[in-house]
């Protein structure tokens, strides 16, 4: 006899949960239980529970770990198979229920330069979440070489990089312009100074980034181009660090505009731009080339894209808050 109060229906009761799909997917799409983790915002042995309960309950072991890096065995290859098709037509689902209502739902995955997460990004989420309430977000600062790569192998739809050549797999959108300036203390020689000659710089000691920073290695390049070798005296990986050393006068820097407009402002700094060298970055949003952006990214494209009709005008080689202009 049936119990009376069982579930009725066509389909029988499952113990697979739509969570611990989406983790198991993760992992498996990212080859790793910690990228897993980071993507999903939650802890690595919270992700490899999940996934040694669902190994429990389906009785299969799911992957093989070599190394750092975990593979899919036979059994996990079948159920990847019938996890990302029953996610995307859960995404599907969703989509199509926001659509007669109107609004897009979903999430939005960004990766983002810290200079474009600091002082572009916070107006376009803002204005993007005040129109799409309902969209998570998940914003990721990386080097701009992160940014992209994190793009191409699919963990991020959408990055922000201050890159002049992105990888040939992904679609580059110009959408502003990142000026880089010298900044010294108020005590410094070359305070008063609106422009410098790039021989003067020679005999200066800077504060730099880290070997790697995106910042260091373009302002390198420019200087060797023609023929000068910048000193530095201190690395640093920590640019508000660098701003306080240089503001107690312990050699100069050279930062983005963006970064140091506040402190020019106010009269703690002053800066200059350096003659006849163009310290200019392009602002790019870039994407996967020939893939279709999911309505919470083609939405903040729009966004964002619309910044660029709007500049912000500004004058990095004044010395005071007098000479500058918005």
């Amino acid at each position: 006899m049936k119990d009376p109060e069982a579930p009725q229906g066509p389909y029988p009761p499952s113990s697979l949960s739509i969570a611990g799909l989406r983790i198991f997917e993760s992992v498996a799409r990212l080859a790793s239980f910690s990228r897993a983790a980071e993507e999903l915002h939650v802890s690595q042995p919270y992700v490899s529970n999940q996934v040694h309960e669902l190994e429990d309950k389906l009785r299969v072991t799911l992957f093989r770990r070599v190394g750092r890096r975990v593979y899919l065995t036979e059994s996990g290859v079948l159920l990847n198979r019938h996890a990302n098709d029953l996610l995307q037509r859960i995404a599907a689902t969703e989509r199509e229920s926001a659509e007669l209502r109107k609004v897009i739902v979903g999430r939005l995955d960004l990766a983002s330069v810290v200079i474009a997460a600091e002082h572009v990004l916070p107006h376009a989420l803002g204005e993007f979440r005040l129109q799409n309430p309902e969209v998570a977000l998940n914003l990721q600062v990386y080097n701009s070489r992160q940014v992209e790569q994190s793009v191409a192998d699919g963990r991020f739809e959408l990055g922000v990089t201050l890159s002049h050549s992105p990888p040939d797999d992904l679609k580059a959108e110009q959408f502003g312009v990142d000026e880089l300036v010298v900044v010294v203390g108020k005590r410094h020689r070359l305070a008063s100074e609106t422009v410098i000659q790039p021989e003067t710089l020679a005999n200066e000691t800077f504060l730099v980034r880290e070997p790697t920073s995106g910042t260091r290695l373009f302002v390198e390049t420019k200087f060797s181009a023609i023929g000068i070798t910048l000193v530095h005296s201190l690395e640093l990986n920590n640019n508000q660090v660098i701003k306080a050393l240089v503001e107690a006068n312990l050699g100069i820097a050279i930062l983005s505009w963006r970064t140091v407009e506040a402190e020019v402002l106010s009269e703690r700094l002053s800066s200059a731009k350096v003659q006849g060298l163009a310290l200019e970055r392009p602002l790019t949003l870039v994407s996967r080339t020939h893939r279709p952006l999911s309505p919470p990214a083609s939405a903040f494209r729009t966004i964002l894209l619309g910044t660029a009709s709007h500049p912000i005008t500004s004058n990095p080689g004044g010395a005071s808050a007098s000479d500058h202009q918005e």
